[in-house]
């Protein structure tokens, strides 16, 4: 895949999905589309978003919170 297709790819999931709210929910990250409809485990966007989130429970002690495009 080129960068160009990676970007199309991103474009059609932010335009899908963002912005996205998530939080921590018994240990677990829960992440819930612009609809408010949870994400099932899994979903391209817990790979895409899962080192973000980490660095902000890390670095800020924040355990929810928005995230307005990738």
């Amino acid at each position: 895949m080129t960068m160009a297709d990676w970007e199309k790819e991103y474009k059609k999931l932010e335009e899908k999905y963002y912005p996205i709210t998530w939080e921590i929910n018994h240990g677990e990250i829960e992440i819930y589309c612009k609809n408010g409809k949870l994400l099932p485990l899994g979903h391209d966007i817990y790979s895409i978003e899962a080192s973000f989130i980490q660095d902000q429970i890390k670095d800020y002690g924040h355990y929810s919170g928005e995230i307005c495009c990738i």
